[in-house]
């Protein structure tokens, strides 16, 4: 049995019904698939609502509950070979992975919760770590599938769908605290069934866009089948979302935004009854659940001009439409730019791919071309994959330990309440941190072409200066202010997290999933070497340095000084780094516009 339609029988019909080449309706019903997604994904941001029942009902030290973060996160993260999977199969084997993992890791946590399983520091690594599986591999699905479909407007769109990765964990913490109360096995029951219902929508709701073909599309199609398909490019390239459309996507995270912001503070610090914590965990779910809002067929929300709707299958167009997309695509060869040394002179013998975007009317600036291997050779990819492990540094710290560290810095004892504060202000920070930078990659985007004086690595440094300059405050200022450096770094860690998505499909023309899964890794390592052989280490030699005892927390600021010295450190290092990273493409871009306007 066929579960998706033969793309040839649908462009047959797509030519019949004299429809539009992309089908806006197709693209938005991934999108809203894709924000549901992102949920899922923010559970390894969520870590800190766990910390309080794994510190009271398993005696978990500071260095244990280190241990199990850093291994959650290291199987997150390590996305490598489900880059390659992607690359044949596309995103649907790995949703099937999210499927089998996130519902066996979060039912055997659960269970652990409820005494069915024994709890130790080893099982309950495990269990998170399947979950943590879960998390990165979706990210990896849904992050790559979009930037192919909306390559022209891939700032907005991306930012869109990123930001309920950062704002999911405000949900997540909203939902925990008004609605499940301390039952923290009923939670994590809920993940489950949350996590299995979406990655199995989303495993036939997220599909590549038809000119992206790979291994498994590949079979059984005949070169000019593969040829008009591929044609398609160019249409997706230039092609614009619905605006009002996209902004009522918008104007739900900010209505989400408003609520959590004015929600978690009020939960956290005043005694609100229990009607009161319902109504507000069910005003959280009917704003999430707003989304769907952006599928109403009105034609005045723009993308039903086309008559989406009539059709079963809508990502292939008509074969008008694939001939003027074969006239489009014959002037822009899949060559790319050279990757030819600073000093030497790019020669452009013929047309290329990046050439053509700089000289027509496609809103792209230049990009490194050439294989795989030609970019590892250039200093670019290194520098900035060595930024991506400098910046993260105090980001992994405070993210998965900042009731720890508040204990520290503040001598007060952790709480359920504060844990989700942090969670929900963690949310809402870095929300706001993505939708910033996917809205200056668009202003980028649009810019004239004969006046695009900025570039989207500009943005590049602005994350690991805001670490140093937080990193600097948690050593300075007095521990009740703590919360003005972690809303710092949670804006910090929202617009590194855009940059991750967007960088690589605005510098390089091509191998962007292997790229995106290279820099998964790199958190990988700021995960092992500063999360727990610093973090972890330091603050359990500190606990048993200063005379703490074994149920007891290290409540002084000596504990974490070391660790946030050494990660600030490393931001200010990262900082220089994405500033050579910056002056570098310039440089590139100015060279390859004044040969174009020699060839023109």
């Amino acid at each position: 049995m066929n579960f998706w339609p033969s793309q040839s029988k649908a462009a047959e019909r797509r030519k019949a019904a004299g429809h539009s080449p992309v089908d806006e309706m197709q693209r938005f019903r991934m999108l809203v698939c894709c924000m549901f997604c992102g949920i899922c994904t923010s559970l390894i941001y969520a870590f800190d609502l766990f910390t309080t029942d794994f510190s009271n009902r398993f005696n978990l030290s500071a260095g244990d509950q280190s241990t199990i973060s850093t291994v959650g996160l290291v199987f997150c993260y390590f996305t490598i070979p489900y880059g390659f999977l992607y690359d044949y199969g596309g995103p649907f084997p790995l949703l099937i992975v999210c499927v089998l993992t996130a519902g066996v890791g979060a039912l055997c946590l659960g269970l652990t919760f409820d005494g069915v399983i024994t709890g130790n520091l080893a099982s309950i690594s495990v269990f998170y770590a399947l979950m943590n599986i879960s998390s990165g591999v979706i990210d990896v699905a849904y992050i790559v599938t979009l930037a192919e479909t909306f390559p022209r407007n891939l700032g907005p769109i991306i930012a869109l769908a990123k930001v309920m990765v950062g704002l999911g964990s405000s949900v997540l913490a909203s939902i925990s605290v008004n609605l499940f109360r301390g039952n923290i096995s009923g939670f994590i029951y809920f993940i489950m069934v949350y996590s299995v219902v979406v990655c199995s929508v989303a495993a036939f709701v997220v599909v590549l866009p038809p000119y992206f073909i790979n291994g498994w599309r590949r079979r059984g199609k005949t070169e000019e089948q593969i040829a008009a398909l591929k044609s398609l490019e160019p249409a997706y390239r230039r092609q614009s979302v619905p605006i009002r459309r996209l902004a009522v996507g918008y104007a739900v995270v900010a209505l989400l935004l408003v609520f959590l912001s004015v929600q978690s503070p009020v939960v956290s610090y005043t005694r609100v009854s229990n009607g009161v914590s319902t109504a507000f965990g069910a005003i959280t779910i009917v704003l999430v659940l707003s989304f769907f809002l952006m599928l109403l067929p009105v034609r005045w929300l723009g993308g039903m001009d086309d008559r989406a709707g009539d059709e079963p299958m809508r990502a292939i167009v008509s074969e008008e439409a694939v001939d003027r997309s074969e006239e489009i695509s014959f002037t822009r060869a899949d060559a790319a730019v050279t990757n030819a040394p600073d000093k030497e002179q790019c020669p452009l013998p013929e047309m290329t791919s990046d050439t053509a975007d700089a000289a027509s009317e496609i809103p792209q600036d230049p990009r490194y071309g050439g294989t795989l291997w030609d970019n590892l050779k250039r200093p670019d990819l290194w520098l900035i994959f060595l930024m991506f492990i400098c910046q993260s540094a105090l980001g992994v710290i405070v993210v998965y330990n900042a009731s720890t560290i508040s204990v520290a810095l503040t001598g007060r004892k952790r709480s359920q309440q504060t844990s989700a504060l942090y969670t929900a202000f963690f949310g809402v920070a870095n929300s706001v941190g993505r939708v910033c930078m996917g809205m200056f990659e668009a202003f980028v985007q649009h810019q004239s072409p004969n006046k695009r004086r900025y570039l989207v690595t500009l943005a590049l440094p602005l994350s690991p200066f805001l670490a140093a300059v937080a990193g600097t405050l948690l050593l300075t200022i007095p521990g009740e202010a703590i919360l003005l450096p972690y809303i710092i770094i949670y804006f910090e860690e929202g617009v590194f997290a855009a940059v991750t998505a967007l960088i690589f499909p605005s510098l390089f023309a091509s191998h962007h999933g292997v790229y995106y899964n290279v820099g998964f890794l790199t958190t990988v390592i700021s995960v092992i070497g500063f999360n727990r052989f610093l973090f972890g280490f330091v603050v359990d030699a500190k606990h048993d340095s200063l005379g703490f005892g074994p149920k007891e927390e290290c409540s002084v600021a000596e504990c974490v000084r070391l660790p946030l010295i050494v990660a600030t450190c490393a931001a200010t290092v990262g900082t220089v780094m994405a500033v050579i990273v910056h002056i570098r493409y310039s440089r590139f871009v100015h060279r390859i516009r004044l040969q174009v306007a020699e060839l023109s």
